[in-house]
């Protein structure tokens, strides 16, 4: 019994050593791959200007707030939902209502990122 006390020690410490060997390694590897930190790179950048957000464009069609929108694979289309039930397609270059769906039930429309046309479906409240 004592023999397996003095065996668990012995196999303890060669795992902490071989730990910190391991440390050893990986902090001279990373130091082959860091030349320089962060933060000296982020002093060097210079600042942005301030950034202005013209209205190109406004979409008009939905009754209450519009609670999400996103772009299109194709970077033409539009796709929005507001809490007036309506999920709307439009056509971000001419302003156009390509297609409008009307969700029946209560709650919010959510938009299925996953799939290419839109699915709406409403989620309990």
């Amino acid at each position: 019994m004592a023999t397996d006390g003095l065996h668990e020690n012995e196999t303890l410490a060669s795992l902490k050593s071989e730990a910190e060997s391991l440390k050893g390694k990986l902090e001279e590897e990373r130091a082959k791959l860091h030349d320089v930190e962060l933060h000296q790179v982020a002093e060097r950048v210079e600042a942005l200007g301030q950034f202005v957000m013209k209205t190109r464009r406004t979409l008009k069609g939905h009754g209450n707030k519009v609670l999400c929108m996103d772009w299109c694979k194709d970077k033409r289309r539009i796709v929005s939902s507001s809490q007036d039930g309506k999920v709307i397609v439009w056509d971000s270059f001419t302003t156009n209502k390509l297609q409008v769906l009307l969700v029946l039930q209560c709650g919010t429309p959510r938009l299925h990122p996953g799939s290419k046309p839109a699915k709406p479906w409403a989620t309990p409240t």
